[in-house]
């Protein structure tokens, strides 16, 4: 075929010209679609994901407020072992979790945290599929606090 000439294709046919100003039309809809998506949902999650620094900085400002919440989703024998002050624990495997979720306010502002990262994912996501308006998740864990000789408390 030569430019401008019809093209058969699946039995129908179509100009050239048509065939790529319909191609270019499908991509840039596509693209602004998830341009504006991809907006839309980093724009509109209450989670925001924070280093170990930040973390302690969060802490320090907030000591004491009582719209602030440490929120420890490990086991509790993990938490037994080790936690950050103030925290509470809350065990995101626990078949009980999302009840116990049900009964925090959701309009206080939390720091989530587990061991590496994974499971403070999981209930971040639960969190904000509840209606939890401010979550911090801290994503390296009790891990990297550890590694970095950060204070952990033991129930006495």
């Amino acid at each position: 075929c030569t430019r401008g000439h019809a093209r058969l294709r699946n039995g129908r046919v179509y100009p050239e010209e048509d065939t790529m100003q319909r191609r270019n039309g499908i991509l840039w809809i596509v693209f602004f679609t998830l341009t504006i998506a991809g907006t839309a949902l980093a724009a509109g999650s209450p989670v925001t994901n924070v280093t170990v620094g930040k973390a302690q900085k969060l802490i320090t400002e907030r000591a004491g407020k009582t719209d602030f919440v440490i929120l420890d989703v490990r086991t509790p024998d993990e938490f037994a072992e080790g936690h950050i002050d103030g925290a509470v624990n809350l065990d995101v495997q626990s078949p009980n979790f999302e009840k116990g979720l049900r009964k925090l306010d959701r309009t206080k502002s939390y720091l989530v945290y587990c061991r590496t990262g994974n499971r403070s994912r999981r209930a971040t996501l639960t969190m904000e599929a509840l209606g939890f308006r401010s979550i911090f998740h801290m994503t390296e864990g009790i891990v990297k606090w550890k590694q970095q000789t950060r204070p952990l408390t033991r129930p006495s």
